[in-house]
C-alpha cells in the first residue's frame, strides 16, 4: 500500500465520484479506478458499490476507509514532531545564568513562560554568583544573566525586571516580628544567616557594624535555603535574604531593612558580542513582560 494509493482513496470517500476525485488530484478517471482496483485486489473485497451518480462505501470499504484516516492522522503527527525536532536542531542553545537567590522567582515567573510559548528554543540554566556574572556574559560562556548586581553600562545592556529587597526574616511568632524596619542596633545581637554565595548587602553591613565597633555576628553560611528557613522558624537563626527567596516561606516574616536601599533584579547581556537569533528571540519576550507579573 502506498500514500497515493490512500489519497486517492480518500479523495473518492470525499468526493463519492471517480471522474470528480480524478479533477481533483489532476489525474486521469483511468489512474483512480485502476488504484481502486488495487486496493480491493489486496484486500479481496470491494470497496465501493458502483452506481449510476457516483460510489458509496461498502462495508468493507467503511473498515478501510477507518483504517486510512487513522493511518492519515498518525502521519501528519509524526510529520509535524519530525519538523519540530529538526527545528530544535537548527536552534542553539540559549544559556541563561542565574544567582542562588533569584533562581526561584525568575524560574517560575518568566523561564517557564518562555519555554511554553518557544518550545523548539532549547534553554541550559546556570547558577552562579552575581559576582561571576561580567566574565561569564565577556567570555562567551553565557548568553544573559539575571542579576541584581548593578552592570557597567558601557559594556552590557540590561532590561530592568522588578525591585527584590533585601529583609531579615523572622518567625511568625517572633517578637521582632512587631517592627515595620529594621535598624542596625537591631542586628547588633543577632545571630545571622547568609546565603553562601557573597551578597553586596555584606559590605554595606560590615561598615555598619564597624560604626558600633562591632562585627555581624553571621553564625550560617549554607546554599541549602530549606535548612535556613527550618532554623529561622525555630529561632536559631535570622537570615538577610531578598525578598523573592523568603516569599514561599509561610512560616517566616520578611521585614525591610532600613539602611538598605532596595535592588533590581535586571537581565544583562554583552553588547560587544554577536546577538544570536535564540537571545533576541529571549530578549523580545522578556521586553513584554515588564512590569513582573503580580
Amino acid at each position: 500500500m502506498t500514500l497515493k494509493q490512500i489519497e486517492y482513496f480518500q479523495m473518492v470517500c470525499e468526493k463519492g465520484n471517480i471522474s470528480a476525485a480524478a479533477d481533483a488530484l489532476y489525474v486521469s478517471r483511468s489512474v483512480v479506478s485502476r488504484t481502486i482496483a488495487e486496493i480491493e485486489e489486496t484486500f479481496g473485497v470491494p470497496m465501493f458499490t458502483r452506481l449510476k451518480s457516483g460510489v458509496v462505501l461498502t462495508e468493507y470499504g467503511k473498515v478501510v476507509a477507518s483504517l486510512f484516516n487513522t493511518f492519515a492522522n498518525n502521519l501528519a503527527a509524526t510529520s509535524k514532531r519530525i519538523e519540530q525536532i529538526q527545528q530544535a536542531h537548527c536552534c542553539q542553545v540559549l544559556r541563561l545564568g542565574v544567582t542562588p537567590t533569584n533562581i526561584y522567582t525568575i524560574y517560575h515567573v518568566y523561564l517557564e513562560k518562555f519555554m511554553q510559548a518557544y518550545p523548539n528554543i532549547p534553554l541550559k540554566i546556570e547558577e552562579h554568583s552575581a559576582f561571576d556574572a561580567w566574565d561569564l556574559l565577556q567570555n562567551g560562556s553565557l548568553d544573559a544573566f539575571f542579576t541584581p548586581a548593578p552592570p557597567n553600562t558601557r559594556i552590557f545592556k540590561t532590561i530592568d525586571l522588578y525591585e527584590n529587597p533585601i529583609m531579615l526574616g523572622v518567625a511568625k511568632n517572633d517578637p521582632l516580628r512587631k517592627k515595620k524596619n529594621i535598624s542596625i542596633a537591631d542586628l547588633l545581637h543577632l545571630p545571622l544567616a547568609f546565603f553562601n554565595a557573597p551578597m553586596p548587602i555584606e559590605t554595606i553591613l560590615n561598615a555598619a557594624f564597624a560604626v558600633f565597633e562591632k562585627q555581624p555576628n553571621v553564625i550560617l553560611r549554607t546554599s541549602d535555603l530549606m535548612l535556613i528557613k527550618d532554623l529561622t522558624a525555630a529561632h536559631k537563626v535570622y537570615p538577610l535574604l531578598p525578598k523573592d527567596t523568603m516569599s514561599t516561606w509561610r512560616e517566616i516574616h520578611p521585614i525591610p531593612l532600613d539602611f538598605f536601599h532596595s535592588s533590581i533584579n535586571r537581565l544583562v547581556w554583552s553588547h560587544a558580542l554577536p546577538c544570536t537569533k535564540e537571545l533576541k528571540t529571549f530578549l523580545d519576550f522578556m521586553h513584554t513582560q515588564i512590569p513582573m507579573p503580580g
